[in-house]
């Protein structure tokens, strides 16, 4: 069985406007890492897991197949 850890991305867990550019791209870059690390761990659940979590295989299949740049 796969254990799946969500976090969820606000604006707050981003830079602020106010902060540097270096600052704020390393906040997107975060980000984007912690995307692509969760839709790779979605992608690894089988349907009858998604069933059991009652999540549609069809809903994680999309989200798992979406970008990381992409929310």
């Amino acid at each position: 069985m796969a254990y799946i850890t969500f976090s969820h991305a606000h604006r707050s867990s981003t830079a602020t406007p106010r902060e540097s550019l270096p600052a704020r791209l390393v906040a997107v870059m975060r980000l984007w890492r912690q995307r692509a690390q969760q839709r790779a761990e979605l992608a690894q659940l089988s349907a009858r897991d998604a069933r059991d979590l009652g999540i549609d295989p069809g809903v994680i299949s999309y989200e798992a197949s979406k970008p990381f740049w992409q929310a």
